[in-house]
């Protein structure tokens, strides 16, 4: 710190800069035994201190993190405008205790009698021995002698098998103590009082005919007391969401019971400590004889009586008092009512002399609070412990210390961490506001900052206009079990967003979805969703004859980077749809222009025209906002971990190909939803339908439903929106990502090509599944028929909502086959042998006039009938005419794929039958 960084506090250091190498390694070595080296700790400016009228900064070396934070907002809150600000005062002199014991007295009475008649001469001869202190007008100023009960040694605690040496003879029921009352001015005077002590023990035994005993000084300096106190406005105290009359009342019950429980109040003077032995450090002072003297004061101890000890207690107290006259007519009000605290303690410190001399650090430190003297400084420190001790019972009377304290402790952490200093502040805002405090999450962060770093340098998609921000986070925390080993999967994503501060999003077993992850994420698709999927793939592992490399965990997490481009991807476009497209168009291009990925990748030429007919999203739409940066980070993550781990350069180009691939698919097949061109739509006539070799559902929109489908373009329209559908399985994907792990000579350009076109087959056949899978073709059959029928009030109900979004390739061709008219009648047939409500089947069969029912009553009806049994017929011309198992098995036997383990291949298809339910009608079909 420089004298500049100073200008503008009334600090006075001399124009002189931190000394900032502390003590030197030569000093150190002769100050104490057997030195190896220094140690440094923060130094810190308590601020917003006003002691006796006067603007004071102080300064604090404390390595524990809130101290120096929490008394400088004390201090702004209790010199408030209408308050005192601190108002403190000393002892008139600064007295510090010489001690003499004398043992094997004849009569310790009678010796003490005879000391106390020889006062004068005594404070004489003491006097000789610091004859410095005396000419600065110190020296000992007065004598006494006291004489403590001495426990006889019967009452003594005693070791099973402890030997007794010191029994004390019968004569020595009490102590004899000489206590000479030795001004040291502004020293800390522990060395003078030694001396004294030890210069006049030897005629004090020769005076009392006894020995002489220890001779010491004491440190707790009764006659060196200071008094800290202010006094401010009950209202000022308000804090956070609580009245200034409420923190009043929890902080006086607070200290009630610090002064009932030594437990408590242990606590409560430690955290007053905290303040002052960090001021003591930073100006030099014997923290140790401080820290006794307060917590033998705070034990009761420090009168001359010899009388029983009170038991331990606060140091500080507090109370509310009123102006003079004042009735309080209710119980809330603050008008006239006054917030008090104040502190007294023994403090024994010094500014001149000793090993203030030695250390350059302290002699600046005491600048910057103006050159005080002992008075002065102990003043401060005094003020400091009040307003340490105001700031914790305030946070611990209100919100609780963790939440302060652990914001602050997490600073520590991020930077053991290794933080860079630029980072600090983000890192510390991520574990607070996620509340996960460790060197394990700080590492986290750093390392997605890191990543976040790394690509914001390369070319960005981020808007030009707009400055970078902090970085938000995105961070998914799973445990998947792995060969009966759990296996913990975490990946955190630092990116950029265009909201005003940053948002940290959390996915674990232990924290419910926030409702911006809702937003982004379908609700259906939660944490357990992601494991359970998780876990399938783990099922369906690509095994190789020859052994894998040991990079599983980062296969897995090319996996789960996928998946959550998928579900963020899909959940957007059903909201963006334009939006979304053109981000994924984007990505493409750069993707394209950096050469990473074939140029035939990027397809620009679309053949569906988008409409707005979905709701537009504004520049203020703060999901989107988050939603587009993390789509765009979740690719580059992808990306760069593709090039960085996958060392196969045929194989990264491909995967990273195959995620634009799937990041398009969904794209166009969300637009298509969002648009209405729907599958399940008509067209007039021949020439409206296109060319034959075109999918009808690529055209433009048509509003005029009239001429059913032929076959052959109901079979191309199935066929192509399998194609768009199919895609959000991944599978090829998944495949990819597996074979990353193997050797990279045994998968050429042709094989990796091979194996892309069997997943591409695979995700058919689960596409198939998933379309006939019991629940969701109840639910997409309920969906169809909200839109034959195309009543809106039933929009009031949104249990549909996803289904309606999504693709079914069964109920086009089931509409498609049957017509809606056949749909429409069979289900209703069905629905009247199950005794389904007349309202609803009414409703299905397009009766006009009725109740119109709910989305979820038409769900709870379709869901009632055996659809398996009820479609069966459907179900298996479906299953012929999408399959593509023949196919799959077909490429596998007869293709060059001996290093893999081409049952598992085969066994995929089964796993995805198994998972949905439907594996005998694929059985059967085949």
């Amino acid at each position: 710190m420089s004298t500049v960084s100073l200008a503008g506090l009334n600090v006075d250091v001399q124009d002189q800069e931190f000394p900032v190498t502390g003590l030197d390694e030569k000093v150190a070595d002769n100050m104490i035994e057997n030195c190896i080296g220094t140690m440094g700790l923060p130094v810190g400016l308590a601020l917003n201190f006003v002691i006796n009228g006067k603007p004071t900064v102080i300064p604090m070396v404390v390595e524990e993190p809130s101290v120096v934070a929490a008394v400088s907002g004390a201090a702004k809150t209790i010199c408030c405008p209408g308050s005192t600000g601190f108002v403190a005062s000393t002892s008139p002199r600064n007295i510090t205790y010489a001690q003499v014991s004398i043992l094997d007295v004849p009569d310790v009475l009678a010796a003490a009698d005879h000391i106390r008649g020889r006062k004068q001469e005594l404070i004489d001869l003491a006097n000789s021995l610091v004859p410095n202190m005396l000419a600065r007008g110190g020296g000992v100023v007065d004598v006494t002698v006291r004489t403590p009960l001495r426990k006889p040694a019967t009452e003594r605690k005693r070791k099973e098998r402890e030997v007794v040496l010191v029994g004390g003879r019968a004569c020595d029921e009490r102590w004899l103590v000489v206590h000479l009352h030795l001004d040291v001015c502004d020293a800390m005077g522990a060395n003078a009082a030694s001396t004294v002590s030890e210069g006049v023990a030897p005629f004090l035994a020769e005076w009392v005919k006894g020995r002489i005993g220890i001779r010491i000084v004491s440190n707790l300096a009764t006659e060196r007391m200071v008094r800290a106190s202010f006094r401010m406005p009950l209202k000022a105290l308000k804090y956070k969401t609580f009245t200034g009359r409420q923190v009043a009342t929890r902080m006086l019950e607070s200290l009630e019971w610090a002064q009932d429980d030594p437990f408590r109040s242990t606590t409560h003077n430690k955290g007053i400590m905290n303040g002052i032995d960090a001021v003591a450090v930073a100006t030099g002072q014997d923290w140790r004889a401080i820290e006794a003297a307060a917590h033998a004061w705070a034990s009761g101890c420090g009168a001359f009586d010899e009388g029983k000890p009170e038991k331990y207690t606060s140091l500080t107290n507090y109370w509310v008092e009123g102006e003079p006259g004042l009735v309080v007519n209710d119980g809330e009000s603050e008008e006239g009512l006054f917030f008090c605290g104040e502190i007294e303690m023994p403090m024994s410190v010094g500014t001149k002399g000793g090993v203030l001399k030695t250390n350059p650090v302290y002699q600046y430190l005491l600048g910057i609070m103006g050159h005080p003297d002992s008075k002065e400084l102990a003043m401060g420190m005094a003020a400091i412990g009040l307003a340490q001790n105001f700031a914790a019972m305030r946070a611990l009377s209100t919100e609780g210390i963790q939440r302060g304290h652990m914001s602050l402790h997490a600073r520590n952490i991020a930077i053991a961490a290794g933080a860079p200093a630029h980072a600090i502040n983000e890192c510390v805002a991520y574990m607070v506001e996620c509340n996960r405090v460790s060197v394990t999450v700080a590492n986290e962060y750093l390392a997605a900052h890191e990543i976040h770093t790394t690509l914001i340098s390369q070319e960005p998609l981020a808007d030009p206009k707009h400055p970078p921000k902090a970085p938000s986070t995105f961070y998914i925390e799973a445990t998947l079990p792995s060969a009966g080993v759990a296996e913990p999967l975490t990946l955190n994503i630092a990116f950029e967003t265009l909201v005003d501060k940053p948002v940290h999003l959390l996915m674990n077993s232990a924290t419910p979805a926030s409702d911006l992850s809702k937003k982004l994420f379908n609700p259906r698709f939660d944490f357990s969703w992601i494991t359970s999927t998780l876990s399938l793939l783990d099922q369906i592992e690509l095994s190789t004859i020859h052994p894998a490399r040991s990079n599983r965990l980062l296969v897995k997490k090319l996996k789960l980077l996928s998946v959550l481009m998928n579900m963020l991807l899909r959940s957007m476009v059903a909201q963006w749809p334009s939006e979304t497209r053109r981000l994924v168009d984007k990505i493409v291009r750069l993707a394209v222009k950096s050469g990473k990925v074939d140029p035939s990748i990027s397809r620009a030429a679309r053949s569906i025209s988008i409409s707005a007919t979905s709701r537009p999203a504004t520049a203020n739409d703060s999901t989107l906002q988050v939603g587009r940066p993390l789509l765009l980070a979740l690719w580059q993550v992808f990306e760069l971990r593709v090039l960085q781990w996958v060392g196969h350069e045929p194989l990264a180009h491909l995967l990273l190909e195959t995620q634009l691939e799937i990041l398009q698919s969904l794209t166009e097949a969300g637009e298509i939803r969002a648009n209405n061109h729907s599958p399940l739509r008509q067209v007039t006539s021949a020439e409206e339908s296109g060319s034959d070799d075109e999918p009808l559902m690529l055209k433009g929109e048509n509003k005029k439903p009239q001429m059913p489908l032929t076959a052959d373009q109901t079979l191309r329209t199935l066929y192509a929106l399998i194609d768009k559908q199919s895609k959000r399985f991944q599978t090829a994907q998944f495949l990819l990502c597996d074979t990353s792990s193997h050797d990279p000579n045994l998968l050429p350009a042709p094989r990796l090509r091979l194996l892309k076109s069997i997943g591409d087959l695979m995700a058919w056949e689960q596409m198939c599944a998933h379309d006939i899978c019991a629940s969701r073709l109840g639910r997409d059959l309920a969906a169809a028929l909200v839109s034959f029928n195309g009543d809106v009030t039933i929009g009031e109900d949104a249990e549909l909502e996803h289904v309606t979004k999504d693709g079914n390739g069964f109920v086009f061709w089931l509409t498609a086959t049957l017509t809606e008219e056949g749909v429409k009648s069979k289900l209703a047939d069905s629905m009247e042998a199950k005794g389904v409500d007349a309202a609803v089947i009414a409703w299905v069969k397009g009766q006009k006039g009725g109740d119109v029912p709910s989305k979820k009553q038409v769900l709870e009806s379709v869901l009632a009938l055996d659809l398996h049994d009820l479609l069966r017929d459907q179900i298996f011309e479906f299953v012929k005419v999408s399959s593509k198992e023949e196919a799959v098995v077909k490429l596998i036997q007869e293709e060059s794929l001996e290093i893999f383990h081409k049952d598992t291949l085969l066994g995929i298809s089964n796993l995805y039958r198994q998972y949905y339910g439907v594996e005998q009608f694929f059985v059967v079909a085949a």
